[in-house]
Order: structure tokens, then C-alpha cells, then sequence
């Protein structure tokens, strides 16, 4: 005497067999699981104004050149350093794709707020990666 019964409907036809994930399949796994991981890797931040997570890449600082006047460095025309900031945010957390030139403003009403300008942004696998220089004048 059984305790329990199993009915099991197994389909009308044939089951399709398994196929192993494709490369594709895991790294779009793993971006969700790994890469935009907030206790790991990403960061949360308000790009123009949506609350997302991010990965920031700070690139460089140069220094523009300038001379001392009045005991203050003066550099009217190129302002005193250029920053290279590289920015990675999903697609779909984005919006479309920004055009070249396009201002961003990252954390927008908090003392960390930075304007940027866009100089590149592509796309791969659902995740943009923007390059983006900001000028401290």
C-alpha cells in the first residue's frame, strides 16, 4: 500500500534534450550575478537623476598647465585639470544610448556631485561602458 500517489503528465510529445549553456548565456549570467553584484563590485549612485547600480573607473587626472599670479594658480582658458572617469551602467538601467557630448551628472544633490561630459560610450552585452571627462576649473 502506497502512501501518497505520483501522477506525473510528461508532455504529448518527446522531451527536447539538453544543451549545455553557451558562453554568451554565462557571461550574461554573470553580469547580473557578478559584475553589478552591489556587496561586491558595483556601487550605488543617482545618474542622472535614477538611483542605479554602477562601476566606476577612475582613469586619470592631468594637470593642466597654468601659471601663479597673485599667489593663486591662473589657468582661465582649459581650467586646472581634466579628470578621465570610465562609467559602466546596464542598458536597461540607462535609458538609450547617450550621444557623444551629452552632459551627465552623477549623485545629483549630494556634496559628491560631479558634472561629466561624455566622449564615448559603447555598448556590449546590455551594459554601457562610457568614457566621461569632467574639467575643474
Amino acid at each position: 500500500m502506497a502512501l501518497f500517489e505520483l501522477k506525473q503528465d510528461t508532455g504529448s510529445g518527446a522531451a527536447a534534450p539538453w544543451a549545455p549553456p553557451t558562453f554568451k548565456d554565462c557571461v550574461a549570467a554573470d553580469i547580473d550575478a557578478a559584475f553589478f553584484e552591489e556587496n561586491e563590485h558595483a556601487d550605488r549612485h543617482t545618474v542622472d537623476g535614477k538611483d542605479v547600480l554602477i562601476v566606476l573607473e577612475d582613469d586619470d587626472l592631468r594637470e593642466h598647465s597654468a601659471h601663479w599670479e597673485a599667489g593663486a594658480k591662473q589657468n582661465f582658458d582649459t581650467g586646472l585639470y581634466t579628470a578621465h572617469t570610465i562609467l559602466y551602467i546596464r542598458a536597461e538601467d540607462y535609458g538609450p544610448k547617450p550621444k557623444i557630448g551629452k552632459q551627465l551628472v552623477l549623485d545629483k544633490g549630494t556634496k559628491s556631485q560631479r558634472t561629466y561630459t561624455i566622449n564615448l560610450c559603447q555598448e556590449e552585452s546590455g551594459v554601457y561602458r562610457m568614457t566621461m571627462e569632467r574639467t575643474r576649473q
